[in-house]
């Protein structure tokens, strides 16, 4: 079986792809995020860093289905990555507070046999709760915003940021599945959810949640 690898250093993506049926590698890129260029799009630029940190890593894993995957915050048309310090995440969660902003993955998948990636990249609409500045300090001295777009995570229990999401909810997480499932498939790793692995309840919309091995109750 070819083996996959996945090209990230993401706590939340590890632990998404581990929801597979599969075997996956995980491999920390060493090349820095890069911002986008003057003129480059949302869409390309998640495109780029994703098959970036694929192609660093595949050329360690010549054999293998490496996967890549960059994630970022739009707010206003501006794109938001991770807040470098306590001053910046405040003032982006501030930014975003009571707000609406997309939140835009890629995921490149490459093939070993050819040498080429398929990228695709998803788009979901998120809108954020009025929380108070107290629980924005909170956050921030938990020391939560750091390694995130957008100095948030959708799944934080206690912080509970958002208020409305509109479309994939593993794709705020940080890697939508059912995309990548579609990747690996054209590249035929025959790939699915895992037995007793349950999808998040934001995913009950998902046409991935019928390939469970587990009931959905």
């Amino acid at each position: 079986m070819t083996q996959l690898v996945l090209a990230s250093s993401s706590p939340r993506r590890r632990e998404i792809i581990r929801m597979l049926d599969v075997a996956v590698a995980c491999v920390s890129p060493k090349e820095l995020e890069t911002k986008p260029g003057p003129d480059e799009a949302v869409e390309p630029y998640v495109a780029r860093l994703s098959l970036g940190k694929a192609k660093e890593v595949f050329l360690q894993n010549l054999s293998s289905v490496v996967i890549g995957a960059d994630t970022v915050v739009v707010l206003e048309g501006m794109i938001l990555g991770k807040p470098i310090d306590i001053k910046d995440a405040t003032e982006t969660l501030q930014a975003l507070r009571g707000k609406t902003h997309r939140v835009v993955t890629g995921v490149a998948v490459l093939d070993p046999s050819t040498g080429e990636a398929d990228i695709v990249t998803r788009s979901t609409i998120v809108s954020m709760r009025c929380y108070t500045n107290e629980e924005i300090a909170d956050y921030v001295s938990r020391g939560q915003p750091f390694d995130k777009a957008g100095g948030y995570a959708v799944q934080d229990p206690i912080f509970n940021p958002c208020e409305y999401i509109e479309g994939c909810y593993l794709n705020v997480v940080g890697l939508p599945l059912c995309d990548l499932l579609a990747l690996l498939r054209r590249v035929e790793v025959n790939a699915t959810i895992g037995a007793g692995c349950r999808l998040p309840d934001g995913c009950n919309d998902c046409p991935i949640v019928g390939e469970e091995k587990v009931s959905m109750s």
